[in-house]
């Protein structure tokens, strides 16, 4: 009984044995399902990727089970995925059942083949801008990201990096774009429209195509062809000064009268005329010209041409100084405004006489600088050209001291930048320069206005505000009277058109004494 019992607790030993066994190598059912790999796979169109899947039970071994592979792709049976000829987002599933397992795949554009420009070929103004873009494309179509390399291929006008193209004169230019090796181009062709009647604002325009601006003219007396010659004329004038091109085709307004320029000022821009005004500028590219004023409009033009030239290259990062800005664009006008540049050189020799200098900083703003040239007179507007002279001078060039500015640095510190001098000192040495712009005082220095032939003389050096005498004479006939200098002991005056030709002595006598000169009328 004994060895039996024995007998009996070794088989029921074994059979417990053998069943913790079986269950270790039998595996369970499906648990989990997952897809290899499991990152996004990134592909190009038609490629082929195959994935794999593992399918384990709940105790993480493996089953030898094949999972259904589905997509709105092609995948086959055994996960072999094929890449659409389109780009995008696409997604594989795996699935025993009700388990199921996802992965990404990002069809991504091919090497480029083709590239588009656009717009294709096309007509615009001289001058006028086009904006072109470029894609590139692979063999199945899909674009491709790239960035072209712009460039005029032929003909005039300019393009950037941005693919902003700038038409020349006249004429067909090609635009192209580089991409990777692959070239496309568009065409550009450069011409001017018919004139055309408008009404705007309740006033009636002719509008005329120059090669630099679509020209609006109200009021009788305006010859087209003369104000497109004058306004393209001045462009390239104040273009060759600042030694690069304006980035805009000009929009210009011109009146054939005061009148009607002032009434347009407030019905058309919406601007308020100021005293002494003959032109305005609205930036980015608006000018108005009243072409009945008396500093002619061939000066009046290249002084609001440099007004949007000084926006362009400075007036973006911080405001320039409003006796800047004016000195600059009267400036400009001195190569057709030889009284302009007379009165300049001369009033502001008066005014360091006088000690009447401006402080700069009191009229750098716009409205200081309206209230300077309102107690003081247009005069302020030769005396700011003077100052910004020395200071261009000392610069190496009006674009090289706007270029400092254009970088974020006040005038100050830009006209050290460019000059290697402090602006302290130039404010220092200025009425010592001044002076000297002069040999003699008090006295009388003269030219003649080529545009209309007028005889220009400015008295100078007396004090400011007093009264001076002008005597005018030849053998045959004598003229003149009182005047009264301005508030820089300056008087600026023109020979009228009633005087015959030819030549005559004007003396002019002030409290400090009596200056002559010699004026001829031709």
């Amino acid at each position: 009984m004994r060895r039996l019992a024995v007998l009996t607790f070794g088989l029921a030993m074994l059979a417990a044995g053998g069943w913790f066994a079986w269950t270790e190598l039998v595996p369970g059912p499906p648990g989990t399902v997952a897809i290899t790999p499991s990152d996004n796979v990134a592909l190009t169109p038609t490629a082929r990727f195959r994935f794999g899947a593992q399918v384990r039970d709940v105790r993480g071994r493996v089953l030898g089970i094949h999972p259904v592979w589905t997509s709105e792709a092609v995948v086959d049976p055994e996960g072999l995925f094929t890449a659409p000829d389109r780009t995008g987002i696409y997604f594989v599933e795996a699935a025993v059942g009700s388990l199921k397992a996802t992965a990404k795949v990002t069809v991504s554009p091919g090497t480029p083949k083709t590239v588009r420009v656009l717009p294709g070929d096309t007509t615009v103004k001289p001058r006028e801008s086009v904006a072109f873009a470029a894609t590139a494309f692979d063999e199945w179509g899909n674009s491709v990201p790239a960035t072209p390399v712009w460039r005029v291929s032929f003909g005039a006008g300019s393009i950037d990096d941005q693919g902003i193209f700038v038409a020349g004169a006249s004429g067909t230019s090609t635009v192209s774009a580089e991409i990777q090796g692959i070239v496309s181009s568009s065409a550009v062709t450069a011409r001017c429209i018919p004139p055309r009647t408008e009404t705007v604002s309740g006033l009636s325009f002719t509008v005329v195509c120059s090669a630099s601006a679509d020209v609006w003219m109200n009021g009788p007396g305006l010859d087209a062809n003369d104000v497109a010659k004058t306004i393209d004329q001045a462009v390239g004038s104040v273009e060759a000064t600042f030694g690069r091109s304006l980035r805009h085709r000009l929009n210009v307004n011109v009146f054939g009268a005061q009148k009607s320029f002032v009434q347009g000022l407030q019905q058309l821009l919406q601007v308020q005329a100021s005293p002494f005004e003959e032109g305005v500028f609205v930036p980015p590219a608006v000018i108005a010209i009243d072409w009945s004023a008396p500093d002619g409009p061939g000066a009046i033009a290249r002084h609001e041409i440099t007004h949007l030239f000084v926006d362009e290259i400075a007036a973006r990062r911080l405001p320039v100084p409003y006796w800047l800005h004016e000195g600059l664009a009267t400036l400009s006008e001195f190569p057709v405004a030889e009284d302009a540049a007379l009165v300049s050189r001369y009033c502001t020799a008066s005014a360091a006489r006088n000690d009447r200098l401006p402080a700069l900083p009191e009229i750098s703003s716009p409205q200081d600088w309206r209230t300077y040239v309102n107690e003081v007179g247009v005069v302020a507007y030769d005396i700011a050209a003077q100052v910004t002279a020395f200071m261009v001078s000392d610069a190496g060039g009006q674009t090289n001291l706007l270029d400092k500015m254009a970088g974020g640095l006040p005038v100050e510190s830009a006209y050290e930048a460019a000059s290697g001098h402090s602006f302290t000192s130039f404010v220092a040495d200025l009425p010592d320069r001044a002076r000297a712009l002069a040999d003699r005082y008090p006295g009388v220095a003269v030219t003649r206005r080529l545009f209309d032939g007028a005889v220009v003389y400015v008295a100078y050096g007396q004090p400011g505000d007093s009264r001076v005498t002008v005597d005018i004479r030849n053998s045959l006939y004598f003229g003149g009277g009182p005047g009264t200098t301005d508030y820089f002991g300056c008087l600026p005056a023109y020979l009228g058109a009633s005087w015959p030709r030819g030549t005559y002595v004007v003396t002019v006598s002030g409290a400090i004494g009596r200056a002559t000169a010699t004026l001829v009328k031709y």
